[in-house]
Parts: C-alpha cells; structure tokens; sequence
C-alpha cells in the first residue's frame, strides 16, 4: 500500500474515533431524557460540622451539583454533603456511589469544599481523556456564620447565597445562580442560566453580574458601580441605587430599569426594548438599540443620548440636553423642562412638547410630520422649511425671508427672537402649538 493511502486511512481512523468520543459526549450531556431516564440511581447523604474562631471564608469547586450557602447565627460550619450516582442497574449506581468522593478541607477559617469530575483515559490516546460518562453530582449544603466571604467555582448545577456579610464571587458554566440577602461586593458569571440578586448591599463596592445565555435581574440593590450584562438575555433593575455608574448591555433581550438612581447610566442592546422609569441620575444618559423601542418616563440627567436603528423613542418628563435618533420610527418628547433638544429620523414623525431651553435646537425628519407644542411665550429664531408639505403655526412669526407662514420655507422670530430653532422635513408638514 503507498504511504499517502496510509495517512488519509490513518486520519479517517481517528477522526473516526473523534466523532465517536463526541458523539459520547454529546449524549451523556445533552440527551438526558433518552439516556439518563434509562439510568436508576443511588444517594447518600452525609454531614460535618467544623469549628472556626471569626470571620470564615468558604471555597466551594463543584464540577456536578447544586451548592447552596446560608448564613447565620452560627459560631460553626455545618457541611451537608448529598452524593448520587446513575448507572443501568441498581447493583451498578450503588457500585459507584462508593466510588464517588470528594474533599473538606480546613486551614484556620478557611474551609474548602471539592469535588471533581473524574476524567477517563481514551485507550491508544495516552494524552486525552474525557469527562466520566457516570452521571454523577455532589450537593453541598453549608451552613455559615453571617460573617463569611464566599468564592464558589460551580460546573453543572445551581447555586445560591443567602444571608452573609462579606464579598460573594460566583462562577458558573451551567445553572442558574440565586443570591439574597447580601452586603459586600458581588461578583456573579454564568455562562449559560440565570442570575437572579435580591437585597444587596454593596456599599462602597461594586456589584457584576453576568450571563451568557439568560435573563439577569437585580432588585432592591445599593453599591457603587453595577455593571448587568447578558449575551441572550433579559436585563432588569428594580429599586437600585448606585453611587456611582451603572451600564446595563445585551446582545439579545430587552432592558429595564425602574425606580433608582446613579451617577450615570449607559444602556446598549443590539436587539430588544429598552424601558426607563424613575430615575434620577447626577450625569448623562446614554442608550442604544440597533433593533428595539426605547422608551423613558420621568428620568432626570444632565444630558441625554439616545438612539435606535429601527423602532420608536419616546422619552417624558426630560431636563436639560436632549439628543435622539432613530433610523425607522418616531421621535416623540413630551413633557420637557428647558430642553436642549436634536431630535431626528430618517422615517417618522416627530413630536416636541414642553418647554425649550438654550439653543440651538434642531428637529428633523426624512419622510414624516413634524408637530410642536411650546410656550405661547418662547422667544426663537425659526428657521422652518419643507419640501413637500404646509408649515403652519400658531405663534405669531415675524418673517425675516419673503413669503408667508403658507410656504415651504420660512425664516423669522418668535416673540423678538432668542435661541435658533431649525426644523426640517422632506416629505411632511410642520405644526406648531402654543400649549395651553
């Protein structure tokens, strides 16, 4: 046989082989319901109890299982430890049970918790090896003085934190994560489940919580920057109070923020809504969504930048410098204090209500109408032109151009004049109001 038909039939053999490995993978891990409800098992439970002398810091790794910590008025460390093994056969799962072990260790306060997937080797691969194909997992229940900092590197299984004074950092490859209850800095990532953090209180530290793939949520939360991210994911804030910058960003999922307060706030979504309510920032707003509403309601900044490719803006009950854009869909602002306002869009119609502050300001829309209600009383350089459409207005203009309020294009002054407003439209008539 010539040597290149021996290296192409050696590559087959192993990608052969390969596949076969991935196929085992694949269907120990993802294809629960055709085999592990093939499989029975066995469980035992066991417990220890560790004396500590102060604040305790707990490590937890836990490649298969749930691990639950909860704090409190203890002067101990309880370790409840469920163990269970699956195997085809009774005899089998029990067989394994004995087999599956795990570590508690103790250095002064610090208590360390593992257990470890155990890995195969291939035969004739002396340099691979894959996870046991035994569906096995350990559950650590632990139970701490409220005084704890807590550090858990978790592989397959939830995990929860209740009730501890003291820094929480959780990482996660897949499960959901669950804490409460909490005062220091925390640090939660999940690559794939959901976080949900309940009563937190930072303080002068930061809270970070991150999900590949699912919804991320925080209420009742205080600290000093919040960061929420999520790949695929629904991100939501209730009742957060933050010091100070919070930025909340998505690839896929919609963005809420009620009732809170920050520095600054940043809001980026490549696809989903984005709902402010109840806010009151010392600094700037800034929030985008390449698909999506993006919709504010009584949010008070120093400045305000908003932006969406395809869907509506609506923002009520703004101060202070207003920008927003959007590709496909209406701009509408209602209920402004002395705004500074650039709002445009390239399709739809744009709405202005409230009063102007400093100029200049500048409204325009490609295709669309332009409507604004303002003070009988505002005092403007007008500079209001259309294309196709009427412009018609019913404070007084005192015309600077020749023509009248009928036509197309017109430049002039509202109440002797003051700060420039220009607005513009292609296709679309331009109205403008005095508010009652």
């Amino acid at each position: 046989m010539k040597k290149p038909v021996v290296i192409i039939l050696l590559v087959a053999a192993l990608l052969f082989v390969l596949a076969g490995i991935g196929a085992t993978l694949f269907f120990t891990f993802n294809s629960r319901e055709t085999v592990f409800n093939r499989l029975v098992s066995a469980s035992a439970e066991e417990s220890k109890t560790l004396k500590v002398d102060g604040p305790v810091t707990l490590k937890v790794f836990d490649d298969a299982g749930a691990v639950t910590v909860i704090g409190a008025d203890v002067e101990t460390v309880k370790v409840e430890v469920v163990k269970t093994a699956h195997a085809p056969t009774q005899a089998r799962a029990d067989e394994e049970l004995k087999k599956l072990k795990y570590e508690i260790k103790q250095a002064g306060n610090t208590i360390t918790l593992r257990y470890d997937i155990p890995n195969i080797a291939v035969n004739n691969f002396p340099n691979v090896t894959v996870i046991s194909p035994n569906y096995e997992t350990v559950d650590f229940i632990v139970t701490v003085p409220n005084e704890t900092i807590v550090d858990v590197e978790a592989g397959a299984g939830e995990v929860s934190v209740a009730s501890t004074n003291g820094e929480v950092d959780i990482a996660s490859s897949f499960g959901d994560v669950t804490v409460e209850n909490i005062e220091g800095k925390l640090t939660i990532d999940t690559q794939s489940g959901k976080v949900d953090a309940f009563s937190i209180n930072a303080g002068s530290s930061n809270i970070d919580l991150s999900s590949g793939f699912g919804k991320v949520s925080l209420e009742k939360a205080s600290g000093k920057d919040i960061q929420l991210n999520s790949q695929s994911g629904v991100l939501e804030m209730i009742n957060v109070r933050a010091s100070g910058r919070v930025e909340m960003s998505t690839d896929f999922g919609d963005t809420l923020f009620n009732s809170g307060s920050a520095d600054s706030l940043t809001v980026t979504t490549n696809s989903g809504k984005v709902t402010l309510n109840t806010l009151n920032l010392d600094g700037a707003l800034t929030a985008k969504s390449d698909f999506g509403e993006i919709s504010l309601e009584q949010v008070h900044a120093t400045s305000y930048d908003l932006q969406t490719e395809s869907g509506s803006v609506t923002a009520d009950g703004v101060i202070g410098r207003v920008k927003a854009h959007s590709g496909f869909g209406s701009v509408t602002v209602k209920n402004a204090e002395s705004a500074t306002v650039n709002l445009s869009t390239q399709s739809g119609t744009v709405n202005f209500e409230g009063s102007l502050g400093d100029g200049p300001h500048a409204i325009k829309t490609d295709f669309g109408e332009i409507n604004i209600t303002i003070p009988a009383d505002s005092a403007l350089n007008v500079d209001l032109k259309t294309d196709f459409g009427s412009i018609k207005s019913e404070i007084p203009i005192t015309v600077v151009l020749s023509g009248d309020i009928e036509k197309s294009h017109q430049t002039g002054t509202m109440n002797a004049g003051g700060a420039q407003l220009t607005v513009e439209t292609q296709s679309g008539s331009i109205s403008i109001q005095a508010s009652k």
